[in-house]
């Protein structure tokens, strides 16, 4: 199959002849023709079971991605604490969504070595438990981690006794050479595993403990459909699709193949017998190179993953160039609000190595500030040789100081991001700019920002003066995110230097613009105003005429008389 050979699914036909178009063209007219009634069967038992009249929030006010057992609280269930937290300690998250990261039963990878996709860990809790978290935020968003599982699973441990279906898995009789553009493991890609009729070499892209899956193999992807559908069920919004690129194996080959794109059609169609409303979200780049994966019938977001060096480069070393740059490229991208932005999530700051957003000299003045401030560079396989390739450190860390944490560029930083044609996610412990876990392992530097925290520990820590501005001022932003009209609709993003070091986004909105500056230098600064009138929404000041800005400080101006804010 090629792209080409890919007809064009309709967007507006009805989910069945949808699914049964695309599963047809991955698994032959019979086959696809049973495994849609069955999975449209499940669908309407999931249908049957959400309540009713729910009212939810914006998938595009903000999202907040934790982990299941991220607060600990004693006997209690972790997903239960984090409820009580979230409730008792911070107020509630408003409209944002929480992405719950994988809750089912694991083994390693911090939940994404799934051992059973359809049981939530008895030590997290119960499906119930996400459900409770659901109704009390703006819905979740929860990962359908799809491209392997561990080496645990039922399935893969009944291979190895001779008793599994082999063809769910990618298995080799021998090893042989294989590439698979740029990995973010330096393990071989092919693993030795003895099984009772005699060794086999398995696919694991992600390390040995993690074994890919076969989606040639029709139960492998009805599997996969159904537990799509628990998700759903469970209130997830958004239903992220995690390693996408990477689930379709050809020889030779590499990530993206034509297969995957109808595999996710395959998903949205399933999705839709539910709730058209739910939203994918591929694990992806949003690059041209990637887009394969966009579009109404498909996943509808994708992620933007330059948007951390380029507001590093900005809020760190005062290069904003890179920033206006890449906004006003944006605008002319029919998908420019289909993304997804952070500064960090749980598995650090991509780097991408293989195409940099930043000219060499400023990603080599931002790679020496952040040297200076001791964060954690990790690093993968790119085309055979070891590249940096995340930070894996801390926020707080990587705008830190010898002096300490640069509270002003944390928040300024943040501002930015808000402000950006795309919808802001924050990882649990930046909420609060909580520092990195001490005692690391070298051999597994992700930990450093994947600290679990005891409920009185954290309640303690995030009284103190530092953290709590921290929070009161980022539950601020996803309140007047999705408040503000501007911010709102899909369109209107430019920006510009307003001077040396001020850097000015303008989100438009025809009666009710909203005006972004950021003083990027260590000096003060005074700009001309882009309103004659202006009121300051993140610190309330109102005034005419200039506007003054202190070092690293981030301003949102509107008209004074523009008000419908919630």
């Amino acid at each position: 199959m090629t792209s080409s050979s890919i007809p064009a699914v309709p967007v507006r036909a009805p989910p069945m002849a949808r699914l049964r178009d695309a599963l047809a063209q991955l698994h032959g007219e019979e086959r696809a023709a049973t495994l849609a009634r069955e999975l449209a069967a499940v669908a309407d038992g999931v249908r049957a079971r959400r309540l009713p009249g729910r009212v939810v929030g914006s998938e595009r006010a903000a999202v907040i991605a934790v982990y299941p057992d991220h607060v600990l609280d004693g006997g209690m269930a972790p997903l239960q604490a984090l409820m009580r937290f979230l409730d008792e300690e911070v107020g509630g998250v408003g409209p944002a969504l929480l992405h719950v990261l994988p809750p089912f039963v694991s083994d390693g990878d911090d939940g994404f070595a799934v051992v059973d996709h359809q049981a939530v860990h008895p030590r997290f809790g119960a499906w119930e438990d996400l459900e409770r978290l659901s109704e009390a935020s703006g819905g979740l968003m929860l990962d359908l981690v799809m491209n392997h599982v561990s080496t645990a699973h039922p399935g893969f441990q009944g291979v190895l006794r001779g008793e599994g279906s082999r063809e769910d898995f990618h298995l080799f009789s021998e090893p042989r050479a294989l590439e698979w553009g740029t990995r973010v493991r330096t393990s071989s890609l092919l693993q030795r595993f003895d099984t009772a009729t005699g060794p086999v070499w398995a696919w694991c892209t992600y390390g040995r403990s993690q074994v890919d899956l076969n989606y040639r193999s029709p139960d492998v992807l009805s599997s996969m459909a159904r537990t799509l559908l628990r998700l759903v069920a469970a209130g997830a919004r958004v239903v992220r699709l995690d390693a996408i690129p990477h689930v379709w194996k050809r020889v030779p080959g590499g990530p993206h193949e034509p297969e995957a794109k109808v595999l996710v059609r395959v998903l949205r169609a399933v999705a839709d017998l539910v709730d058209p409303s739910v939203r994918l979200l591929a694990e992806t780049d949003h690059r041209s190179g990637e887009r394969c994966y966009l579009g109404a019938e498909l996943a509808q977001h994708d992620n933007h993953l330059a948007v951390p060096l380029l507001v590093f480069a900005a809020a760190l070393v005062g290069e904003g160039g890179p920033l206006v740059d890449w906004v006003n490229a944006s605008a002319s991208d029919a998908h420019r609000c289909d993304g997804y932005a952070f500064l960090q999530t749980h598995d650090g700051v991509h780097l991408r190595p293989m195409d940099p957003p930043l000219d060499a000299r400023t990603l080599r003045r931002v790679l020496e500030r952040l040297e200076r401030s001791r964060v954690w560079v990790s690093h993968a396989d790119v085309r055979g040789e070891p590249q940096p390739y995340e930070l894996n450190s801390s926020l707080h860390r990587i705008f830190s100081t010898e002096a300490g944490l640069d509270v002003e560029r944390y928040l300024a930083a943040h501002a930015l991001l808000f402000a950006l044609p795309a919808t802001p996610s924050l990882y649990f412990p930046t909420l609060f700019g909580l520092p990195d876990a001490v005692g690391v392992e070298s051999s597994n530097p992700r930990a450093a920002n994947r600290y679990r925290y005891p409920y009185g520990a954290l309640r303690a820590l995030i009284r103190q003066p530092v953290h709590a501005r921290i929070l009161k001022s980022l539950l601020g932003l996803i309140r007047l995110r999705d408040a503000l009209p501007a911010l709102r609709e899909d369109g209107g993003c430019e920006a510009r230097m307003a001077a040396s070091h001020v850097l000015q986004l303008t989100r438009g909105h025809a009666r009710q613009p909203l005006h972004v500056l950021v003083n990027l230098g260590a000096e003060p600064a005074t700009v001309r105003s882009p309103l004659r009138e202006w009121r300051e929404l993140l610190g309330g000041r109102q005034g005419r005429g200039d506007v003054v800005l202190a070092p690293a400080e981030a301003v949102w101006l509107v008209e004074p008389g523009s008000g419908d804010l919630a």
